[in-house]
């Protein structure tokens, strides 16, 4: 489309030429313009990718970690799980990425903000996955099933003030502590429980197709 233009430009094309082919293609831009939730799509994407090399070098230290895992029985899907000795970690990626939002609690303790835009669905929905995938998992381990840690790892936005908080029994994060946080939790699981964990995960929860 440049080279078109810069090559009409060059033949001496009339103002009102050029006034005519701009119509024509901001007409052509609005016409193709990409959906919105095609791009929410993207940016969702690009924010479990970063969240995914965060967590990488957990897995190079014995942890099991899954990306994008379907749930059975629902459209939704599981962002990352990963197994290691601080116990099973649901992991929801948020890309937050408006300027100067914040994620903060309200002062009555009953609303969770990103900026302006309340997030007590968001937590709502994140519980319901934990749960589901503990369901899943819990026929592949003969009915015991350790505990799943909801977690909201928001990349772009601040959370609070110090970097996390928990609302309604799920952890908010910034996504670049995340790895800290984990490796820092007391340790709850064997070498051996994490790969049998792991593996049982794996096959409750497919990956999503």
């Amino acid at each position: 489309m440049l080279e078109w233009w810069i090559g009409w430009r060059t033949t001496g094309v009339p103002v009102y030429g050029h006034v005519a082919a701009l119509a024509v293609i901001a007409a052509w831009c609005t016409t193709f313009r990409t959906p919105r939730a095609v791009t929410a799509w993207r940016s969702g994407a690009d924010g479990e990718r970063k969240t995914a090399r965060c967590l990488a070098p957990l897995a190079r230290r014995g942890a099991v970690i899954l990306h994008d895992r379907a749930l059975p029985g629902r459209k939704a899907n599981l962002d990352h799980l990963a197994v290691g000795p601080w116990g099973i970690a649901y992991i929801d990626t948020k890309n937050w990425q408006q300027p100067n939002a914040r994620v903060a609690i309200s002062r009555d303790g009953a609303t969770l903000w990103y900026g302006t835009y309340a997030q007590n669905a968001t937590v709502r929905t994140v519980l319901g996955e934990a749960r589901s995938a503990a369901a899943a998992m819990r026929r592949q381990l003969d009915g015991r099933m350790p505990h799943i840690t909801p977690i909201i790892a928001v990349q772009g936005a601040r959370v609070g003030r110090r970097g996390s908080l928990v609302f309604d029994g799920v952890l908010v994060i910034e996504a670049d502590r995340l790895r800290r946080h984990l490796r820092r939790q007391p340790a709850m699981l064997t070498p051996a429980e994490v790969t049998h964990i792991g593996r049982a995960a794996d096959r409750a929860l497919p990956p999503k197709r």
